[in-house]
C-alpha cells in the first residue's frame, strides 16, 4: 500500500521525546492509512468525468459528423436503391378429407389382405406433410421452374455465368418459396417473395394448381396399376372369398380414379387465392434508417475515443523518452 504524505507522530513512553538518530527518528513515526478515506486532492480512480469525455466528443466533433453523415449516406442507400421485393401470398386446405376417411375405413377392413395381394390402400392423397414434402422436391419444382422459364430471369440477373438449373432451384425452394403449416387449424400459408409483385402472385396460384395436378396423375396411375395387378391376380385365383375382396378392391380403386378425375382441387383446395401485393416487404426503409442512425453515432464515438486514447498513449511514449 502507498504511504499518503502525511504523517501521525507518536511518542514511545520509553523512548527519547527527542530522537536524536534517523533510526530512532522512523521508531517514532508511525504511518496509518484510514480504509475507505480519499486525501484532498487525489481523485477517484473509480469516478467518471462526464465533462472529460465531453471535451473528447467536442475535440473531435468533425469527426463524428463526417462518420455520421458517411453512415446515414450508406444507410439511405441502401434503403431506397435495393430492389423492391414483394410477398404474394395464399391461403389452402386438404382438399379431399372425406373421401380420406372412406379409403381408411377401407384400408382397415381389407389392408392385409391387400397388401398380400401387393396393392396400396393409401389414404387418398390427404397426407397434408408428404403433399407439402413434394410442393418442394426436386421431382415436382424442376419441371414447373423449366414450365414458367423461370431460369431465364436469373439469367438476365447474373453478372457472370449463367446458373445452372439445380442452383436456381434451391435458391426457388429457399429465398422464393415459403411453406408454413397452422398445426391448430390445418390451414397451410404458401407464400412467393419475388421482385414482380404480379408474377409472384401468378407463380404462387400456378404452384397449387400445378400440385394438384400432379398429385391427381400420381393418384390415377398409381391406382390403374392396383387395378391392372388385381384383375391378374382375379385370374388366378378360384377362392370364392378372395375373389369378392379383389372385387372390392378394385372397385374402390376405380372410385380413386373417378375422383381424381373428377375433381380439379384434389389434393390442396385454395381457401384465400394470392393477389398481386400493393407494399413491398423489403427493404425496411425505415428500420434501415433507424439502424443506420444508431450504429453511425455508436461508430463515430468509438473512433473519437479510439484516436484519443491513441494520443495521450504518443504522449506518453514521447514523455517517457
Amino acid at each position: 500500500m502507498d504511504k499518503p504524505d502525511f504523517k501521525i507522530h507518536t511518542l514511545d513512553a520509553k523512548a527519547d521525546p527527542r530522537p536524536t538518530t534517523p533510526e530512532q527518528e522512523e521508531r517514532a513515526v508511525r504511518y496509518v492509512a484510514l480504509p475507505d478515506y480519499v486525501p484532498a486532492g487525489y481523485p477517484d480512480e473509480d469516478s467518471i468525468d462526464l465533462l472529460a469525455l465531453w471535451r473528447v466528443l467536442v475535440a473531435y466533433r468533425r469527426l463524428l459528423l463526417g462518420v455520421f453523415l458517411l453512415g446515414m449516406l450508406l444507410a439511405a442507400g441502401v434503403a431506397f436503391l435495393s430492389t423492391p421485393v414483394y410477398r404474394a401470398e395464399l391461403v389452402m386446405a386438404p382438399a379431399n378429407e372425406k373421401e380420406g376417411g372412406k379409403l381408411s375405413v377401407l384400408a382397415g377392413q381389407f389392408g392385409g389382405l391387400a397388401s398380400l395381394a401387393g396393392v396400396n390402400l393409401g389414404s387418398g392423397g390427404n397426407n397434408v406433410d408428404k403433399v407439402l414434402a413434394t410442393l418442394k422436391s426436386r421431382a415436382f419444382l424442376v419441371p414447373f421452374l423449366r414450365e414458367e422459364k423461370i431460369p431465364a430471369l436469373y439469367a438476365k440477373s447474373a453478372s457472370g455465368e449463367a446458373p445452372s438449373l439445380l442452383e436456381v432451384y434451391e435458391n426457388f425452394a429457399e429465398d422464393v418459396l415459403a411453406i408454413r403449416k397452422d398445426s391448430k387449424t390445418g390451414l397451410v400459408n404458401l407464400a412467393v417473395e419475388w421482385p414482380d409483385p404480379a408474377l409472384a402472385a401468378r407463380w404462387a396460384n400456378a404452384l397449387v394448381t400445378q400440385l394438384n395436378e400432379h398429385q391427381r396423375k400420381a393418384a390415377i396411375q398409381q391406382a390403374q396399376q392396383s387395378i391392372d395387378y388385381l384383375n391378374q391376380q382375379l385370374d388366378k385365383t378360384t377362392v370364392v372369398d378372395m375373389q369378392q375382396v379383389i372385387y372390392r378392391l378394385i372397385e374402390s380403386q376405380s372410385k380413386v380414379i373417378m375422383l381424381a378425375n373428377v375433381k380439379q382441387e384434389y389434393a390442396m383446395q385454395v381457401v384465400d387465392p394470392a393477389m398481386a401485393p400493393e407494399k413491398p416487404v423489403r427493404p425496411q426503409r425505415t428500420l434501415i434508417l433507424v439502424l443506420g442512425l444508431v450504429l453511425s453515432i455508436m461508430l463515430g464515438v468509438f473512433v473519437a475515443f479510439l484516436l484519443h486514447g491513441l494520443k495521450n498513449f504518443r504522449q506518453q511514449m514521447h514523455r517517457m523518452q
